[in-house]
């Protein structure tokens, strides 16, 4: 009987579209990446710059690899690797040097 029950009640979900929430984060909107691009370290806009030098678990780092990646939206983000190997870190930022969280 259970089983009934719930066989109806998805598919009354699939049958009224019901959707799910874009996922959130304590950190701020996940991101969804589409296309990348590598780019020089030293291209990346000055704010996300600044923001690695204010940051004391980046400021130390040196940048190995940098992207200007597209999301969904059409919206640029810039994804940077600091270190090699299993020492490395990511962090995602807006042109203005936002730290954002991605999925």
């Amino acid at each position: 009987m259970k089983r009934v029950a719930f066989i109806i009640a998805m598919g009354a979900m699939v049958s009224f579209g019901v959707k799910a929430s874009e996922p959130l984060s304590p950190e701020g909107p996940i991101v969804h990446l589409q296309d990348s691009i590598e780019i020089a370290p030293e291209d990346l806009p000055q704010a996300i710059k600044d923001t690695i030098d204010e940051k004391s678990d980046t400021k130390d780092l040196t940048i190995s690899k940098a992207y200007q990646v597209t999301d969904k939206e059409g919206n640029v983000i810039y994804k940077v690797k600091f270190g090699v190997g299993s020492q490395s870190i990511e962090r995602k930022y807006d042109a203005e040097g936002k730290i954002l969280v991605e999925e």
